[in-house]
């Protein structure tokens, strides 16, 4: 037989379908195409696996009899471990006694890692996950071992298979549905001396009490060894003494495996799966997972429990020091980032450097494990700590974006490009302040904290941005709102029949004007902050709707019923008071009154339906393009006085409103035609023809003597071209003004005048009472000195 790369011809050499770190071979649906050569197996493929004792001849077993390649050991070398972990390989060519017609169905062949073997001493983790693989994943389990193992409870790893029967059950016992595995106890080095019954018998013994003793689950608990095994013995005899009879054993061993019509056959319809072969890739690796995961098998020795327990004493002892100098070491120094770094990195090292000098002599994956233990311990607090210093810093680079980004130095910049270059420069020094912990290895992920920090950021930027375009949006529409209100009245008080067309030209020039600085072409704008093509259109929408709200607004507040009243009637008053040169009218007949009246009652009249609803000159009422107009179902409300009122904005006054108007506006300019026609019977009817006639005769003499008298004449003359040139011009106003103000300074005049002379008299009277007082006094004096004298004498 040809051998070509380590492998037999027309073979695929073996794989590690599980390795010795217990990793499943991802490539082995690959490994099993090339197997088959991408023939439609179907069912008809069968699963074998081998397990034993370490260097019991368990490849060479099955080298002979599938004609496999597995690595078999050399006993002239060393007697140590050949197979580590799992290995799998495929044959069709079984090593039979009678000859065969053509290939056998394919068949897997696991020769697993063999068990007690001295390299992995006392840990027997591996060999019970992968005794308990085995059983799971295949038909016919062949239990390689010596015939002077028999009767061992160790040796002929009977301690081990009740280990894998308990779990074995706990795992897939509720969920066997008759499904059975074949348990092939193949005797080595059996020279005939103990019959094959006898020892057929003793193993059955070993195995129903192994069963006997199982803890098992509820729904197991009154299940049989023969519910889920089968089993077969068979004997080899010596494969060097007794050469001749090992081999003709193996083939007849093949015999049961190749030939349906043999006695046994080792193939039968309840040991099989029933999956395709890919499906059987999936149920393998799915087993192994459960296997592997399973905390039942992990029972440690005594070894490994003396770790655990003195390095779980000396990490207690090294966290007790890390929270002894924690709390004091890091308090004063949250802001000094570098200085905390490296604070935190000494008192790590200082305590991973007194657990490992008193717990690296133990076992080294006991020690390892408690070792990353007390490092995740450290770290959960280094991060709660750092998680502070970080937030403080993230605190103070969210308000220095802030205070940039509305720096008024910064202001003649868009604010997309404002905020960019801020916004790289705080992700800058913040990913620097956490890459220098995640260097100290004071950190265990870098992800998470970035991730926060950019949602930060993220949500900064969104507040900044509706800032902006708030702040945007207010100036935009403070201006709008400014030209709109001025120009909408002005148009309002004013109107003609094309008074709509020009309030809404003016309004959408407006906006266009006010938004001409964001167009960037036709009908797209952007506002410069960072939005998505969608945003720029809700911004534009918004500041859109808001200036018809405005618009509005000022249409319905400013068209009340009165002052449209009041429009109405300027209107008719301009057009019947002022002739087409804005002269006024001098009315000389009723007639002529009664003509200007109906010209500018029509005048007034034709734009009151203008002044009712908003339409254009060609008759399409205008509805807003943004906001204003939708408003669902509700479209009519009520007033105080119960009036129905749209809610439309081409919709000013209802019928009820504008009949209201009517009457007013006639009322009014009612009245003012009779004032005018009062004001033409007052000067047709001042005086009678014949007083004029009355004062000629009885005032004759009179007119004669002026007529005679020359500066008379002179002067009546002037008097009569200053009257008449006072009522040609209309300044009777101003004379009477003249003439009142003078009339008021002579009344003044003359009453100083006059208090002037009473207080003359008064003071006259005043002195002449003293004078006579005095005079009297020195009378008095005078009578009293002749007295005093003519006694004396």
């Amino acid at each position: 037989m040809e051998v070509i790369g380590g492998a037999t011809k027309g073979h695929q050499r073996a794989i590690q379908l599980i390795d010795e770190n217990k990793k499943f071979h991802q490539g082995a649906l690959t490994y099993f195409n090339k197997c088959i050569n991408d023939r439609d197996v179907g069912l008809d493929y069968h699963v074998i696996s081998v397990f034993g004792s370490q260097s019991s001849g368990k490849s060479t077993l099955l080298n002979h009899l599938f004609n496999t390649d597995f690595d078999t050991m050399d006993a002239q070398v060393k007697r140590q471990q050949t197979t580590k972990g799992i290995w799998l390989a495929h044959t069709r060519k079984v090593n039979t006694a009678q000859e065969l017609d053509g290939p056998v169905s394919d068949l897997f062949v696991l020769d697993v890692e063999g068990s007690d073997g001295a390299e992995r001493g006392e840990d027997q983790d591996f060999e019970r996950k992968a005794a308990l693989f085995a059983i799971s994943v295949s038909e016919v389990l062949i239990v390689n071992m010596w015939e002077q193992q028999i009767g061992l409870y160790q040796g002929n790893n009977m301690a081990l298979l009740k280990t894998v029967f308990e779990v074995n059950l706990s795992l897939f016992g509720k969920n066997h549905n008759g499904h059975k595995v074949l348990l092939l106890f193949v005797i080595r080095d059996h020279v005939g001396i103990t019959p094959l019954t006898s020892l057929r018998e003793s193993l059955v013994t070993e195995l129903e009490k192994v069963w006997s003793e199982l803890n098992k689950p509820v729904e197991c608990e009154n299940s049989f060894l023969y519910d889920f095994f089968d089993l077969e013995f068979v004997g080899l005899g010596h494969k060097l003494l007794q050469a001749d009879q090992f081999q003709e054993g193996v083939k007849r061993l093949g015999d049961s495996f190749a030939l349906k019509n043999s006695n046994p056959y080792y193939f039968k319809p309840q040991y099989h799966h029933n999956l395709p072969l890919d499906g059987w890739i999936m149920y393998s690796e799915n087993c192994w997972e459960q296997v592997e995961n399973n905390r039942d098998l992990d029972l440690p020795t005594q070894q490994i429990l003396v770790a655990r327990f003195k390095t779980d004493e000396v990490a207690k002892e090294s966290l007790d020091l890390f929270y002894s100098k924690y709390s004091g070491s890091v308090d004063q120094i949250m802001d000094d980032m570098e200085k905390l770094g490296e604070v935190l990195k000494n008192l790590k090292e200082e305590c991973l450097k007194y657990y490992h000098e008193r717990a690296y002599r133990y076992a080294e994956p006991v020690y390892l494990e408690k070792r990353s233990e007390l490092v995740d311990r450290m770290k959960t607090e280094f991060e709660k700590t750092l998680g502070q210093s970080l937030d403080q810093l993230s605190g103070y680079l969210m308000q220095r974006l802030q205070k940039e980004v509305l720096d008024k130095k910064n202001q003649h910049l868009p604010f997309q490009e404002r905020t960019k270059t801020l916004e790289k420069s705080i992700r800058e020094e913040y990913l620097s302040a956490v890459s220098y912990f995640q260097q100290l290895e004071l950190l265990s992920s870098m992800e998470e904290i970035l991730q926060n920090f950019e949602e930060q950021i993220d949500t900064k930027i969104k507040q900044l941005k509706n800032d902006e375009v708030n702040s945007l949006v207010a100036r935009v529409n403070k201006t709008i709102t400014l030209r709109v209100k001025e120009q909408t009245i002005h148009y309002l008080s004013n109107p003609e029949t094309d008074t709509w067309d020009k309030i809404l030209d003016m309004f959408r020039k407006t906006v266009q004007l006010s938004l001409s600085k964001y167009e960037i072409s036709e009908g797209h704008y952007d506002f410069q902050v960072g939005f998505t093509e969608e945003e720029n259109v809700s911004v534009y929408k918004n500041i859109c709707s808001k200036a018809w709200h405005v618009l509005n607004v000022t249409v319905h507040d400013y068209l009340k019923p009165d002052t449209i009243v009041s429009i109405l009637r300027d209107r008719f008053e301009t057009k019947f008071r002022y002739d087409e040169d804005d002269s006024p009218r001098l009315w000389r007949n009723e007639d002529e009154i009664d003509r200007a009246f109906r010209v500018a009652k029509e005048h007034a009249l034709e734009v009151l339906n203008v002044l009712s609803f908003a339409a254009t000159s060609d008759h399409v009422e205008i509805i807003p393009e943004f906001g204003e107009n939708d408003h669902g179902e509700d479209d009519y409300y009520e007033d105080e006085l119960g009036i129905q009122h749209s809610r439309h904005f081409a919709h000013i006054l209802n019928e009820l409103q504008k009949e209201k108007v009517l009457q007013q506006l006639r009322r009014q300019i009612n009245l003012t035609v009779l004032d005018s026609k009062r004001s033409i019977l007052k000067t047709t009817t001042a005086i009678p023809i014949w007083m004029y006639i009355l004062v000629v005769v009885l005032g004759w003499n009179e007119f004669v003597m002026v007529l005679r008298n020359p500066l008379l004449v002179t002067l009546v003359l002037l008097i009569g071209v200053g009257l008449i040139f006072i009522n040609k011009f209309g300044l009777w106003g101003p004379v009477l003004n003249v003439a009142h103000n003078t009339v008021d300074e002579v009344r003044v005049t003359v009453k100083e005048k006059l208090r002037a002379i009473v207080m003359d008299e008064d003071e006259k009277r005043q002195l002449i009472g003293i004078a006579g007082k005095e005079t009297y006094e020195i009378r008095d004096m005078a009578d009293s000195d002749n007295e005093k004298i003519e006694k004396a004498e």
